[in-house]
């Protein structure tokens, strides 16, 4: 198969719409596309393009995708911020819902600086927070250097057999340009979403939960962090 062939494929599978999940945790989405395609792990070789990691993603209705999901360090620390600077939702119960930048404090008195090989969550208390530049590294930088990346919106329950994709577009990147990543988080380009709270229903009701620390992007700022790309659908 090269890569005419496997952008056919992909196209055919744009065009019959919304896909069932074929499995039910957040790796879903690659599970569903590498089936649809037919290959059986990831990493493809193609006669006129080399090893690629085919890779996808979802995007919601701002074009906005998640790039990572990490509590800071060090562990057991977003509990602590929770507990600091909760707050009662509409419905009375306790959360902590904040978006971050670095230009500026958000409501929270959070923001985001980076120093040295570290991302700290600055805030008003001095409670030590942050993300090791590592993790993002490790994410955003693949075996081959090269992403076949297919965008897909979704619908349904996440997590669940209801949830269905719909595989939109695809490109081609490499050379992922690690200094255009620091300026993208510098440029309030990469949001942090911290999303604690608690269960409100059933035997844990009222409990603490973490949601997750979401790292987000819009696509198109995404495209920019390599030096190459071209969208093949």
């Amino acid at each position: 198969m090269n890569l005419q062939e496997l952008t056919q494929k992909i196209l055919e599978i744009k065009n019959r719409g919304f896909i069932k999940t074929h499995r039910l945790d957040d790796t879903g989405i690659g599970k569903t596309l590498e089936d649809l395609l037919g290959i059986k792990e990831n990493n493809i070789r193609l006669p006129d393009v080399g090893d690629i990691e085919l890779k996808a993603k979802r995007i919601d209705s701002q074009s906005m995708l998640t790039i990572a999901t990490k509590a800071p360090n060090p562990r057991g620390v977003n509990r602590v911020l929770f507990e600091k600077y909760k707050y009662r939702d509409k419905y009375g119960y306790y959360c902590l819902h904040s978006t971050v930048y670095t230009s500026k404090c958000n409501p929270q008195g959070f923001r985001i600086r980076i120093v040295e090989d570290k991302m700290e969550l600055e805030n008003k208390d001095n409670i030590e927070a942050f993300w090791p530049m590592t993790i993002f590294y490790d994410v955003l930088r693949v075996k081959s250097n090269k992403i076949l990346l297919v965008f897909a919106e979704s619908e349904g329950e996440r997590k669940t057999f209801e949830e269905s994709f719909r595989f939109a577009e695809a490109y081609l990147l490499s050379d992922l340009n690690i200094e255009k990543f620091k300026t993208a988080i510098l440029e309030d380009k990469l949001k942090v979403d911290i999303r604690i709270g608690v269960y409100r229903s059933g035997y844990s009701t009222g409990k603490y939960h973490d949601h997750g620390t979401g790292f987000r992007i819009n696509k198109k700022d995404f495209l920019h962090l390599y030096d190459k790309y071209e969208q093949i659908i």
